[in-house]
């Protein structure tokens, strides 16, 4: 199973956002987006969820994207947002079985079915315990972990999330990093946003790296995250060290070289 984006061009009131980009998702894999602010990375998204016209084509397993119905996308594609806060205090539970949505009849409730698969989710991500409590009183580490596993109990073959790890704290960032990749393993593709290069060596198979919405490099993170790379994107000097364990960091260089 693959998402291809094939030469998408997009952007809004006439101006150009993104120009000509061109990728492949495949199932199993994690493509981490990197890019500064006004890159282009939610304009992607937004063209590759249906939700903002773009010209060049978007397929999946080579059928066009726009001529799927909207429950058949549905169960090719979930979205896990930034943040999310419903207006009343729904469970947990709750918030998860509005996932099946696609998978249940206009008129119909949900069966037991439909609550087993939704209580799947939430220990899959190891939050089974969230069940029962107000979605709303939840900490962000916590409401994430249970949107995450809404978007598993839609049971779609890919997902996309936009900045995951967006204002949690490190030992949660550890966590929702730590989901993506067990994810991946299931079989499942993924694309994420992180403003976090090291994120990136953490979880991803592969790198997209945007700057003025055209693509600057991609490829596996220990050859698409160089120097220059990184420099290009935000403008600041920032070294990749690689630890005696294979592993890669980035780390900020002196006062003097950062600013250069």
């Amino acid at each position: 199973m693959n998402i291809s984006l094939v030469n998408i061009s997009a952007g809004y009131n006439g101006c150009p956002v993104l120009r000509n980009i061109s990728a492949t998702l495949q199932s199993g894999e994690v493509i981490c987006l990197l890019g500064p602010n006004g890159s282009g990375k939610t304009t992607l998204f937004r063209s590759i969820l249906g939700l903002l016209p773009s010209t060049g084509k978007i397929l999946f397993d080579g059928e066009e994207f726009g001529t799927a119905d909207r429950r058949k996308r549905s169960r090719m594609l979930a979205y896990v947002p930034q943040a999310h806060t419903p207006p009343f205090p729904f469970t947990g539970l709750e918030v998860v079985l509005s996932g099946r949505t696609p998978h249940i009849g206009p008129f119909s409730t949900p069966s037991d079915i439909d609550y087993r698969i939704a209580m799947g989710a939430l220990e899959t991500v190891g939050a089974g315990h969230h069940a029962g409590r107000a979605y709303t009183e939840l900490s962000g580490g916590e409401r994430q972990l249970v949107l995450i596993a809404r978007a598993l109990a839609q049971q779609s073959r890919f997902l996309i999330m936009d900045e995951p790890t967006s204002h949690l704290d490190y030992g949660n960032q550890l966590k929702i990093t730590q989901t993506v990749r067990t994810l991946a393993q299931t079989g499942m593709g993924i694309i994420l946003t992180t403003h976090t290069p090291d994120q990136a060596f953490l979880c991803a198979t592969r790198v997209i790296a945007l700057c003025r919405g055209a693509i600057i490099a991609q490829g596996p993170p220990a050859g698409a995250l160089t120097e220059p790379v990184l420099k290009a994107m935000y403008g600041v000097t920032i070294d990749v060290v690689a630890l005696e364990d294979g592993r890669r960091v980035c780390t900020p260089a002196t006062a003097q070289e950062a600013v250069a």
